[in-house]
């Protein structure tokens, strides 16, 4: 069974495996270490930290907080590194960018301790 995906709808991923020379290895590659039951729940209740980190409940921005850094160490970590600049260039940002806005919104939800 071959799960080699179709690199043309991801060009940064294309481009990477491309310099990295493993073309000819792609369907050896972890994209995500989750399985598709774990990636459809950490968006959903991704989804819902990122609304209850901007709300006005107390409560519910503490639990932002805490989930914004399981998220950031566990999750990440279990994405393949060319997944995740797939998503950041999709989102038109930098990894530094993207460090920036974490970062922010981790001082934001400091003032809720």
């Amino acid at each position: 069974m071959n799960h080699t995906i179709d690199l043309s709808k991801f060009p940064k991923i294309a481009e990477q495996v491309l310099q990295s020379g493993v073309q000819d290895r792609q369907n050896h590659i972890i994209w995500t270490k989750l399985s598709r039951t774990e990636t459809a729940l950490a968006l959903a209740e991704l989804s819902l930290f990122c609304r209850a980190s901007v709300s006005s409940n107390i409560t519910a921005r503490k639990r932002a907080k805490f989930a914004l850094n399981y998220y950031r160490t566990t999750v990440g970590k279990k994405i393949h590194p060319f997944a995740v600049s797939q998503a950041l260039e999709d989102l038109g940002l930098s990894k530094k960018r993207m460090q920036e806005l974490v970062n922010k919104q981790l001082e934001q939800l400091r003032t809720v301790e």
